[in-house]
This record gives C-alpha cells, sequence and structure tokens, in this order.
C-alpha cells in the first residue's frame, strides 16, 4: 500500500490497526530506505490521535465532574477497578494502607492510582501541580490527600463510580 493510502486509511483504523501499523512503522524507522516514510506514518498516527483526544476533551469539557469519571472510565482493566475500590472501601486510610489492603507492599497503590488518572487526564481535567517535587499531582484529579497524609475520593467522583457500579462496600 502506498504510503499516501496508508496515511489517508489512519482516521478510519481501529485501535488494533493503529497499534499493528505503529509496530510496523517503527520496525522501519532504521531503514534506510523506508524510515523517511515510517516517521510521516508515525507522526500522522500522533497527530490522529491528538485530534481525538482533544475532539474528547472538547466533548465532555461541559459536562458535570460526574458523568466525566463515567465518560472516562467506561473502559477499566480489573486491576483499575479494584484501585478504584479499594479507596472507596477504605477512605481515610493511608497509600500504605491501600496497597496493604490489595496484598501489595509500600505505596504501590499510589503509583498505579497516580498513573491510571494520569492516562485519563485529558478526559477529565488538568491536574494541578505538587505540592512536594516538580510534577503534577495526578491522582488529585479524583482523590483528595490529608495533611496527614491519608486518601478520600472526591464526593463528585464517587458520583460518577457509583454511576459505574462501583460503590463502598458496607463493613
Amino acid at each position: 500500500m502506498s504510503l499516501d493510502k496508508i496515511i489517508a486509511s489512519i482516521p478510519g483504523m481501529d485501535a488494533k490497526r493503529r497499534a499493528e501499523t505503529r509496530s510496523n512503522a517503527e520496525r522501519k524507522l532504521d531503514d534506510a530506505r523506508m524510515g523517511a516514510d515510517a516517521r510521516r506514518v508515525i507522526e500522522e498516527l500522533d497527530a490522529q490521535e491528538a485530534r481525538e483526544a482533544a475532539a474528547f476533551s472538547d466533548r465532555v469539557s461541559n459536562l458535570p465532574v460526574a458523568k466525566r469519571v463515567v465518560e472516562a472510565f467506561s473502559s477499566m482493566t480489573e486491576n483499575e477497578r479494584n484501585i478504584v475500590q479499594v479507596l472507596l472501601d477504605h477512605p481515610g486510610e493511608t497509600s500504605t494502607g491501600l496497597s496493604s489492603a490489595l496484598g501489595w507492599g509500600g505505596q504501590t497503590w499510589h503509583m498505579h492510582f497516580g498513573e491510571m488518572c494520569k492516562k485519563r487526564e485529558t478526559r477529565l481535567w488538568p491536574a494541578e501541580p505538587a505540592v512536594v517535587r516538580d510534577a503534577n499531582f495526578y491522582c488529585g484529579i479524583l482523590a483528595n490527600l490529608s495533611a496527614d497524609n491519608r486518601w478520600t475520593i472526591k464526593p463528585e467522583v464517587a458520583e460518577g463510580f457509583t454511576a459505574l457500579g462501583l460503590r463502598a462496600n458496607k463493613k
């Protein structure tokens, strides 16, 4: 297939086909004859993803917080469900406590929760800068952290997760 046809077909590709196309292009980056074309394909894949993310962000930007959560988390892995569920079940717990409740060590929960939030930032709202380090505070998109390092899910976020079937288990 010609380069122009590949680039023209990118908007209609599903995620699997885009991943295959990206993988093929990445393998050809160091090829003297095909490297420039491979770079163009990757650039166009990146540009298409950026256009789609911007369109999605525009579409949900006026939605209430709970509906944004529903939009952003309509597809979740089992691990992500567990990460959210443990916070719902243990409000006021530390990162270490939340990790322990999942059978993990250290502050593993915090790392996974932050990555999950970062992955969906464009679908939700921007993360605020972190107070203690030079980075964004991705966990703060969905949760509050108290001065004594205890986590609670934001009420309007919990409302969105309730709509997705996640709610605190009664103890």
